[in-house]
């Protein structure tokens, strides 16, 4: 089998998304604009074979692999081609993240005794909260009161003085400062260090905003950009998915009306919410519980012993 290893970029959009449209992925990580933001921290590449494609990645200064992209009856194929992979041109063992539960119920139907071979265990901390759109959007129900309170708040704070925008490539000036102004002001605790990286994520999608396909949206408050997130929808599935948000937090009720406005403006056919991870963040998970999720998305880490 040949091997060749390519970088994601957005010539590869299509490739990606169309690999990924093998069987429903409903984790971030099966969205193309999730692994083009995170391709610089993982030091990501893919590898394209006839009925799959799967992921390097480094973690911890170890080359690694996540969940590939395949067909369900293709599951337990696919993940002992990237073991040979990982034994005949890495000369190690097998490490992979980010593998959802239909992929780890694939592999323990079809490989007898896998367990005894390989560790598989959950990770709590890459779980991706799912929402209900329509409740995110109208905010209804004694579930959502705080939040709706805190949307009126800020509705009734900034009458006339606030607007929502779609945004596109001309206002990446405005958004860069603001993500500026964002990281400065506000102290972050980042266990992962990821901030950084994230930031360089997001100069790539508006260095490259005409061929990506995304969503960007804004609440301005006296014609100032206080609010904005970006965000990508997979029609096949109808879920919606939150790649990046960012508010001014001394704007009391931004977040919870940014979150309905931009769900509201840009993915009305959206029947679900993929709101991504915690990566273990007290405040952050805090955060989207808050939100009353229907469930969390389970991820798994496979590791051969």
């Amino acid at each position: 089998m040949k091997f060749e290893e390519k970088k994601i970029t957005p010539l590869t959009q299509y490739q990606l998304s169309k690999y990924a449209a093998l069987r429903p992925i409903y984790t971030s990580e099966g969205q193309f604009l999730n692994q083009f933001i995170w391709a610089n921290y993982y030091d990501t590449t893919y590898i394209a074979e006839d009925s799959f494609l799967f992921f390097l990645i480094n973690v911890y200064k170890e080359r690694c692999t996540m969940m590939p992209y395949c067909k369900k009856e293709d599951i337990s194929k696919a993940f002992l081609s990237i073991c040979d992979y990982f034994h005949d041109v890495l000369h190690k063992p097998l490490t992979m993240y980010l593998a959802d539960e239909t992929f780890v119920e694939g592999l323990l139907a079809a490989i007898p005794n896998i367990e005894e071979r390989f560790t598989i265990r959950e990770d709590r901390d890459c779980f991706d909260y799912i929402y209900e759109a329509e409740k995110l959007r109208t905010l209804s129900g004694k579930a959502y009161h705080k939040k709706k309170n805190h949307v009126n708040a800020f509705l009734k704070e900034y009458a006339g003085r606030y607007e929502y925008r779609s945004l596109s490539c001309k206002n990446t000036a405005e958004i860069k400062g603001f993500h500026k102004r964002w990281l400065t002001e506000r102290e972050i605790t980042d266990r992962y260090d990821s901030i950084n990286s994230e930031k360089t994520g997001i100069n790539q999608i508006f260095e490259n905003c005409q061929d990506i396909d995304c969503r960007i949206g804004g609440i301005y408050i006296d014609n100032t950009l206080e609010a904005y997130s970006i965000g990508s929808y997979n029609p096949n599935t109808k879920y919606a998915y939150i790649h990046i948000e960012k508010a001014n937090p001394d704007c009391r009720g931004l977040y919870p009306f940014i979150n309905q406005q931009f769900l509201t403006q840009e993915f009305p056919d959206a029947l679900f919410v993929n709101r991504e991870d915690d990566l273990g963040q007290e405040g952050l998970r805090k955060s989207k519980l808050s939100y009353k999720p229907i469930r969390l998305e389970k991820k798994y880490f496979i590791k051969e012993n």
